[in-house]
């Protein structure tokens, strides 16, 4: 009976062990493209994902989907008139731990000079979910016409998705 405890004890312990584990470390800047950092545990595996700067650390959630777990980090990078934001699917499993299975980079916002005071400003808006087997990842784009700061008129708005299938 005792021996019954004791393999129903260590698989739970093993069990609990594959607990996936988030901390981020917010990292002192010593420059602008000191990057952040998010450790990562699950069981005996550690893996620490670099993304940011001025030592923030990204956002980041778990996304699960059947019987799996993603992590979803993503950060905005300003970097005067052309801001960029990262949007990266990460995988949990034990054999591809931390493979990277999607990365975008979206350009978020734009300024160009047009003659003058006259700028055209694009503004994005990146968003990724699971959906079934697939990867979506949706783009919302709005580009005005500005004029000192004021808009003059909306030039289009835009949709787009892009899908990946999981293998």
């Amino acid at each position: 009976m005792k021996n019954i405890f004791y393999i129903f004890f260590l698989f739970t312990l093993l069990s609990c062990n594959k607990k996936v584990s988030i901390t981020p470390i917010v990292v002192s800047p010593s420059w602008r493209g000191t990057p952040g950092k998010l450790v990562v545990k699950k069981g005996n595996l550690v893996d620490t994902i670099y993304d940011c700067h001025f030592g923030y650390t990204p956002e980041y959630k778990i996304l699960k989907h059947l019987d799996k777990e993603y992590l979803f980090t993503s950060c905005e990078m300003n970097n005067g008139g052309d801001n960029y934001q990262t949007f990266v699917l990460w995988s949990l499993e034990d054999a591809t731990f931390l493979d990277t299975l999607y990365f975008k980079e979206l350009n978020i916002s734009k300024e160009i000079q047009i003659k003058d005071k006259t700028f055209n400003w694009t503004r994005r808006k990146g968003n990724l979910r699971l959906d079934k087997n697939t990867i979506v990842f949706e783009m919302d784009s709005i580009i005005t016409l500005v004029t000192n700061d004021e808009i003059m008129d909306t030039i289009s708005f835009g949709k787009s998705f892009k899908r990946i299938k999981l293998q």
